[in-house]
């Protein structure tokens, strides 16, 4: 897709967005409900780099602040949750000074206004969810959604082949030069970024109402085993692993039925592979382990390095790859005969976040990571949540894995569907206890 399709589509992606509007309200919720349903959209270029580069998603929460301000200012005392808005203001802080005292101060604004834009989001999705403890059924409705139409572009990409994209040209990663394999990138520009994005979605459809009718737990499941299968047309194994451990986790956590029941799936599901696939996808690429190993190990070990150097405040966000480029001029990859390519991160979303914001930025980051994971795991055992927060945990866990081997969060949609899952754990409903749930 030529680089005039894609505005032509975000263009109209705008325009459904007005229709939203006019058809189902000027609401916070009819606003937060299209951007996760029409979530593949959500990272589509609506002006040029030099001006800024901004997406159909910053477009429409600034719409959404300047429109629905009242809301936005709303203040809720009892939701406890106020530390999340200090984490945001230090990382602002961070970000902003930062930036300015960095080498490459031109950066910063852009950086802060997208970095306002997923704060905007998270803000109005508190809130509706603390509303409306029910809304959280909607926005898993409308990510399941979302994630159904990236698996219909997946299989459409796999018959027709990566001419079917949204972009003019693909990750260099895409086609494997050592064993000769395509990794399917799907919605996405990087095969890994779609990993990440497929093995998190995936609990999403392990996430099934009680009283649910057995076709729709079958179907749901359907797509749980299809998002397999997607992760091998991907040829990632961050996300393989994360989703294994995030699968483990569910099982190790909740109750003995679920573990024999997860353990058969999981072996009926490696004897597939082993018979259909032993070749290909992931499982062949295992063989280049150590060597990725090796190579990964001396950019994290010059990441570190960077960091040490540039501790409190960081190098500046967004700044990874013009600080390379002018003082690690080894971090490179050639693509083509005499074409170099600089890298814009160090193959670790968290060493790139150490090296940008420092270790107070990194320090909040991983905070705003590990609370709701720990409050998933003790409400569950402490009776307050019922087991379906597992599945949102395991998502979550899923991508913190995957997250050590590529800085995913640059793309919006893998960015919302991690703050989705924060936030959706930390305003997760306290459960009505009946002996339905104790099973």
């Amino acid at each position: 897709m030529s680089e005039n399709l894609i505005f032509i589509l975000a263009a109209l992606t705008l325009l459904m967005f007005v229709l939203n509007v006019f058809y189902n309200g000027n609401t916070v919720e009819s606003c937060l409900i299209f951007i996760l349903t029409c979530l593949p959209l959500m990272n589509l270029k609506i002006t040029p780099e030099a001006m800024g580069g901004f997406k159909t998603f910053d477009f429409i929460c600034f719409y959404g602040l300047i429109f629905l301000l009242k809301d936005f200012t709303t203040i809720q005392l009892k939701t406890r949750q106020n530390f999340y808005f200090v984490f945001f203001v230090i990382l602002s802080i961070i970000l902003v000074i930062g930036g300015l005292a960095s080498e490459f101060p031109n950066r910063t604004f852009f950086s802060f206004i997208k970095f306002l834009s997923i704060f905007i989001f998270g803000r109005f999705l508190l809130i509706s969810c603390y509303k409306d403890p029910s809304f959280h059924q909607r926005v898993i409705a409308a990510l399941k959604a979302s994630y159904l139409m990236a698996l219909v572009f997946l299989g459409l990409q796999f018959i027709f082949g990566l001419g079917f994209t949204f972009y003019p040209k693909l990750g260099p990663n895409t086609i494997d030069p050592i064993f000769h394999m395509v990794r399917f990138p799907g919605i996405f520009y990087d095969s890994q970024a779609h990993g990440q994005y497929l093995a998190m979605g995936s609990f999403l459809f392990l996430y099934v109402e009680e009283g649910t009718k057995r076709n729709v737990r079958l179907l749901n499941y359907l797509v749980f085993i299809l998002a397999v299968i997607g992760l091998n047309l991907a040829g990632s194994r961050a996300p393989i692993g994360g989703f294994v451990i995030g699968l483990f986790a569910i099982l190790f956590i909740l109750s003995g039925k679920y573990r024999l029941y997860g353990g058969i799936v999981i072996v009926l599901a490696i004897t597939f592979y082993m018979v259909i696939a032993p070749t290909t996808g992931v499982f062949q690429r295992a063989e280049n382990l150590s060597e990725d190993y090796l190579f990964r190990k001396n950019l994290w070990e010059e990441a570190l390095v960077i960091s040490q150097e540039n501790s409190l405040l960081g190098i500046g966000s967004g700044n990874y790859q013009d600080h390379i480029t002018r003082h690690n001029q080894d971090q490179y990859l050639e693509i083509e005969d005499g074409l170099f390519l600089y890298f814009d991160q160090p193959e670790n979303g968290y060493l790139k976040i150490l090296v940008e914001f420092g270790y107070i930025g990194f320090g909040v980051f991983a905070l705003m990571l590990i609370i709701p994971l720990l409050k998933a795991i003790i409400g569950y055992f402490r009776n307050t949540f019922d087991r379906k927060v597992i599945f949102l945990m395991a998502s979550l866990l899923s991508w913190a894995v995957a997250f050590s081997t590529v800085y995913s969060i640059s793309d919006y949609r893998i960015m919302i569907v991690m703050a989705v899952m924060i936030i959706l754990i930390i305003s997760y409903p306290e459960k009505q206890t009946t002996a339905e749930d104790e099973a």
